[in-house]
């Protein structure tokens, strides 16, 4: 809420990028793609009986990572949300698949 991350995103899918960048509060979005990386990854965990913690944290660790680095050069990016976004998403999801059926 502090971050104001919803009002930035929208105003980012509809074209004002500028104004997203200058709408959000990024010393507070630097949480946020940890903190919801970290839901995504302890959901998913718990929900895999048997997952090994280690190996099946490393790709969120990555998306966590990248997250953070997007939220620091936002302002140079042409499409902030939308890039931090597949920056967490597509690692995420990469982790989900290769680790889909080993436990």
């Amino acid at each position: 809420m502090l971050g104001r991350i919803n009002e930035s995103i929208t105003l980012d899918f509809n074209g004002y990028h500028q104004q997203a960048v200058e709408t959000a509060t990024f010393d507070v979005l630097l949480f946020y793609p940890g903190f919801y990386v970290y839901a995504v990854w302890d959901a998913w965990f718990y929900a895999k009986e048997g997952a090994d913690k280690t190996k099946t944290a490393i790709p969120f660790v990555v998306a966590g990572f990248s997250g953070e680095f997007a939220v620091i050069f936002a302002e140079k990016l042409p499409f902030p949300t939308l890039t931090i976004g597949l920056l967490m998403i597509v690692p995420m999801g990469i982790g989900m698949f290769i680790f889909r059926n080993k436990y």
